[in-house]
């Protein structure tokens, strides 16, 4: 039982990982990840032993979740890949979870949001075009977060999915 678990689990952790690194440093969120990420959640599901009003439950809150993230896309507020890994992360949150994932999930977007705004503040006037290779780890962590790039939003994301995850493990 343990085993099946660190065999769903252990992947969903490298893929938070790799998400976290691609957004704070090309503000991309690669679809094969967000993919991978959607496939392991019915194996996760069934192997926790519910049933199909559940499973249909939790796609149905992923698809509301992708047509409202829909209206900031269209905007120009969020990017296509955070509409797609927040609808990925409700369809894991389901009505159970939604709401302490919502909360995670602004409460770290805020974070990073004023992060970057303080991060611009100690930068240059403008950016760099790609990241500082040698320089101080403030120099890069300050390119990283830099709200002039937008912010990392994915970074919030995968919050959430965490504290889906450990909410759904207790």
């Amino acid at each position: 039982m343990l085993f099946m678990q660190l065999m769903i689990i252990a992947p969903l952790l490298v893929l938070f990982g790799l998400l976290i690194h691609a957004d704070l440093t090309r503000r991309c969120l690669p679809n094969r990840w967000i993919l991978y990420y959607a496939l392991l959640f019915p194996f996760y599901f069934f192997y926790q032993g519910t049933n199909w009003v559940q499973f249909i439950t939790h796609c149905l809150v992923g698809v509301i979740a992708f047509t409202l993230l829909l209206l900031p896309f269209m905007r120009g507020g969020v990017g296509g890949g955070d509409v797609k890994l927040g609808a990925v992360v409700m369809l894991w949150a389901g009505p159970l979870y939604a709401a302490p994932a919502l909360i995670v999930i602004g409460l770290v977007g805020a974070l990073l949001g004023v992060a970057g705004w303080l991060a611009d503040k100690g930068m240059n006037p403008q950016p760099a075009a790609s990241p500082p290779r040698r320089g101080s780890i403030w120099q890069r962590m300050a390119y990283a977060l830099s709200a002039r790039r937008g912010v990392p939003y994915g970074v919030a994301l995968v919050a959430g999915g965490m504290t889906v995850l450990v909410s759904g493990l207790s």
